[in-house]
Order: structure tokens, then sequence, then C-alpha cells
């Protein structure tokens, strides 16, 4: 691992829990192996592109990361509804990409949770998403949906020695009955399922953030708690 630089952001406003107050801790790294991003993942830190972060968040501890056991995952009635639903797409799995479609389907994504979530106003350009999903120093992989020419459906992940970790997916939101969300999610498991990998990472569970509480319902799942250890989500959650 080769660190090229090492900052601290805020306190800002938490998009998580908007009446709190956020710091990260950033590093811009040149060298990464996929084991030592698995074991900052283990100690609480994520990443997008070139830059891991983790909270260092005064006064909180909400931010915990979750990851789903692959051997002993059983999806609960509505996830089965949503493989049901979906059945009929088409699911490609390749190196990240970036051309029109996706970014279009990536705005479109953002403008509907603007109004559906209050997410902040967003913006990205070519070049902000190759930096962010496509420029990787480990292994990535690109699951799409497609139903005929149309992109329905990506999620970025990226592959460690026991893990399958989502990075982010995005979808059509004009569909909602169609749960795109939830069968990517499931292809990301049965991804795992077929690499051999017996965890998927899910990023960071908040708890009392809507947009983050739905990954505890994959099971069996776990939480890592701040003292460094993985416990099942039952014990975090109620």
């Amino acid at each position: 691992m080769i660190i090229l630089d090492r900052f601290i952001q805020g306190p800002d406003r938490c998009s998580y829990l908007p009446d709190r107050k956020a710091i990260l801790e950033y590093e811009i790294y040149s060298r990464l192996s996929p084991f030592e991003y698995e074991a900052r993942m283990n100690q609480g830190w994520r990443k997008f592109g070139v830059a891991m972060f983790h909270p260092l968040c005064l006064g909180c501890q909400e931010c915990r990361p979750i990851r789903v056991s692959v051997e002993t995952f059983r999806p609960n009635r509505s996830q089965m509804r949503a493989w049901a639903r979906n059945r009929g797409l088409e699911v490609r799995l390749g190196e990240p990409q970036v051309d029109d479609q996706r970014l279009a389907l990536f705005a479109s994504y953002h403008r509907a949770q603007q109004t559906r979530k209050t997410w902040p106003r967003h913006s990205e350009s070519k070049t902000g998403y190759c930096l962010s999903f496509v420029f990787n120093l480990i292994p990535a992989l690109e699951i799409t949906l497609w139903e005929g020419e149309a992109l329905r459906g990506v999620m970025l992940v990226d592959l460690t020695p026991h893990v399958v970790s989502a990075v982010y997916h995005y979808y059509d939101l004009s569909q909602p009955r169609r749960s795109f969300g939830t069968y990517l999610i499931l292809q990301t498991i049965e991804l795992a399922r077929q690499r051999q990998r017996p965890w998927v990472y899910l990023g960071y569970y908040v708890r009392g953030c809507p947009s983050m509480e739905y990954k505890a319902l994959y099971r069996p799942c776990e939480i890592l708690t701040p003292e460094g250890n993985w416990v099942p989500a039952e014990t975090m959650t109620r």
C-alpha cells in the first residue's frame, strides 16, 4: 500500500442523519492490494476509486459496516418476489465502464431520490464517474440489468480474497414495483456464490436512515461493532 495523501473533512451536515455533523478521514493511494483493502474494510473503511474513507464523527458511531453470509443467506418473501419479477431481464457481467446510457441512468436515479428521499443535489461528469467507479487498482466488476436495449440497473463491486464488496448501485426508479435495486443485490450475492466468496459487504448500515437501514433485510448478516467485532445484526438493530 502506498498512501499519497491523508486528510480530514468536516464537520459537515451528515448525509444520513441530517441533525448531526459528519467528520470523514480520507486516504488517497497509488497502490493497494485486495488483501490490504479487505483488512481495511474489516476496520471500518470504504472506498471510491483511489480514495478510502471512514467516519470519525464526534459522539456518533451509527455508520457501521454490514456484511451478508453468502452460504447461509435465504431471501425473504419480498426478495423472492423481486427475483421472480425480474427473471426475464438479461444480466451482464463485465468490467466497469462509462457511457451516455450509464450517465443518464445515474443522473435520473439521483434526481428521483432528491424528490423521494430529499437527497442532496448531485451531478456526475464522465470524468467524475470514471474516478469513482471505473478507475480501480483492485479487481472490480459491473453487474448490469438489460431489458432489450434499455439499461435498468447497475451494480459496481470490488473483489477481495473473501469478499464481494458492493461499491454503489443505481437503477430505473420509474418502475418501483419491479424492485430493480433488490434484484441487483440478489445478483451480487449470487456472484459471490459463483466466485466462492463467503461474504458480501454492503457498505454502511445506519440506524435511523431509511436509505441505509434496508441492508439489514438481507439475512443472516453481521454488523461491525465500534470495538472491531462482527456480531449478528439482530443484536445491533433492535
